[in-house]
């Protein structure tokens, strides 16, 4: 563990770090874990430092998912402070509250806030709103924590558990750190547009019934024969193909009686929607498109928050996706971790969005 610390260290010239941040892979189990923060905490000079549990990671050289692994990173030459909420099942609105009671100034614009979120126990909406709120003009981008084995996802900052609730830090940087989302999913068909709902099901496309629609786009006439592999990719109005701007969810029921089928969130009437399949290919194409448009400037770090299903899982090889990233980063080092979901700027603006099936990178150059 003090090899990892060093390393991060050493990344940075040996200068004192502004901010540290710390995955640690969820098979790691609990006892590990808590000896893994104290033994950070003993060995980081570093008031703003924070961490949390992921599915798996994904460093420069290697993919870990599934089996127990750590990585340190660390920043310098920035502004950071901490902040953490806790308890916040519940009242996840006034959590942009207690963030900007706890910092210093509230965000710029170029401002980040980078935002590690229990996983399990809290309403996203309300959550997302809120961080919003506090961000203003700056952005907020995080993941959901993973659970360990037996238990509940594990968040701290600066040595400290965090329950049910979130942790992050407000970062300033001479440069802003640029964020991109990449979606590796291939369109089954045009967007249209949500013409009716009734609570979380959408029961009209077009203006006609959403589930012959579903059929037609997953090529099948029977609502049984329908797969876990067709999914559906959300747009607000307005936003047409802007990057980043659609969230992918599964199919979360379907109602023959009623021709629709259900999703995870609350649909809105009016909103664009998409039939989809994650697709290695696409997923490669799109990746490329969105590390081609980052500034050419050297960087300093690379965070990724990923999806738990993709990695090997999407691109069939394990260390693609990370290979991808670390060739755009250069001799920078890469900080990637796979939880439940992941939280990125919406391009149109207001509460950042939640993404699911997407990976969501942060290129450092400070």
């Amino acid at each position: 563990m003090e090899d990892a610390v060093e390393a991060a260290l050493a990344g940075i010239g040996g200068a004192k770090p502004d901010a540290v941040l710390v995955a640690a892979s969820a098979a790691l189990g609990n006892r590990a874990l808590s000896e893994l923060v104290a033994r950070v905490a003993d060995g980081v000079d570093c008031e703003a430092w924070l961490g949390a549990s992921a599915e798996g990671l994904l460093l420069a050289d290697q993919e870990i998912v599934g089996l127990p692994g750590f990585a340190v990173a660390a920043l310098s030459g920035i502004r950071a402070e901490l902040f953490s909420c806790e308890n916040l099942a519940g009242r996840e609105a006034e959590a942009g509250e207690e963030i900007a009671d706890q910092l210093s100034a509230l965000p710029e614009a170029g401002d980040r806030l980078i935002v590690f979120v229990d996983s399990l126990r809290l309403a996203l909406g309300p959550l997302a709103g809120s961080l919003g709120r506090v961000a203003g003009p700056g952005q907020a981008m995080g993941f959901g924590a993973s659970e360990i084995p037996g238990g509940a996802p594990q968040i701290w900052g600066a040595g400290d558990f965090v329950e049910a609730g979130c942790s992050g830090l407000w970062i300033r940087a001479p440069r802003p750190p640029e964020i991109v989302v990449t979606n590796g999913s291939r369109a089954l068909g045009e967007e249209m547009e949500i013409s009716r709902v009734r609570g979380h099901w959408v029961l009209g496309l077009d203006g006609g019934p959403a589930l012959p629609r579903l059929c037609e786009a997953a090529g099948t006439r029977v609502p049984s024969a329908l797969t876990a592999g067709t999914l559906a990719r959300l747009r607000e109005p307005g936003a047409a193909n802007t990057p980043g701007s659609g969230v992918v969810r599964n199919l979360t029921g379907i109602d023959p009686e009623r021709e629709g089928f259900a999703v995870p969130v609350v649909p809105v009437e009016g909103d664009r929607l998409c039939f989809v399949r994650m697709d290695s290919v696409a997923a490669r194409e799109d990746l490329g498109i969105r590390l081609a448009a980052l500034d050419p400037e050297p960087a300093s770090l690379g965070l990724y928050f990923s999806c738990r299903s993709r990695g090997q899982a999407l691109f069939q090889h394990a260390g693609l996706e990370s290979g991808y990233l670390a060739r755009a980063l250069g001799s920078a080092p890469l900080l990637g971790m796979m939880g439940a979901f992941q939280l990125a700027p919406n391009p149109l603006g207001g509460a950042p969005l939640v993404h699911t099936h997407s990976g969501v990178f942060a290129r450092f150059a400070c």
